[in-house]
């Protein structure tokens, strides 16, 4: 049985459930990927293998190629941020995830009202801007943020506010009691 199915017929196990209010309906949680475009990776790689074949005869130059493939394999993976977006009826809430394990979450980021619609720029992998970050969704997600928008279309202006009006101040008590504490 899907995710989805699942947490809509009672199944509240999967770890995003704990970073969700109670009235929260879940319509779809979408790994996304920040940072540099996901093919990035596979550029690199057959740049340094095509001059690495080609450069049969000099080894000092395959010697420099494979470290400086290794050295922007390195950067890539260390500048990428991975999220996982859960799309509810008022709220888009971002959480952040492991690059080996994306669909499960380590930490709430963010909560976030959705007023405008996603502008999925992009084919293989579209852009999105989620609060002040882009990130990119591959395009097995796109459906579902389309379904999104449809139904931000569709919902009343003050359906939209309710969730998250009561999640701001929630979140505001918690910040004051919170002043002063050091986060370890």
């Amino acid at each position: 049985m899907g995710l989805l199915k699942r947490m809509r017929t009672g199944d509240r196990s999967h770890p995003a459930e704990q970073y969700l209010n109670q009235g929260d309906h879940l319509h779809a949680l979408v790994p996304a990927q920040g940072g540099l475009h996901p093919f990035s990776m596979l550029v690199i790689g057959v740049a340094a293998l095509a001059g690495i074949v080609l450069t049969v005869d000099l080894p000092w130059v395959q010697v420099s190629l494979i470290s400086t493939t290794v050295f922007a394999t390195a950067a890539v993976l260390t500048m990428s941020r991975y999220r996982l977006l859960a799309l509810t009826d008022a709220d888009i809430v971002v959480m952040r995830t492991r690059a080996l394990r994306p669909a499960k979450p380590v930490e709430l980021l963010d909560r976030i009202e959705r007023t405008a619609p996603f502008d999925i720029r992009g084919s293989a992998w579209g852009q999105i801007v989620v609060g002040d970050e882009k990130l990119w969704v591959h395009r097995r997600y796109h459906g579902h943020l389309e379904e999104a928008d449809a139904r931000l279309a569709a919902a009343p202006r003050g359906m939209r506010a309710a969730s998250s009006s009561a999640y701001r101040a929630a979140r505001a008590k918690k910040k004051v009691r919170n002043v002063g504490r050091r986060h370890r």
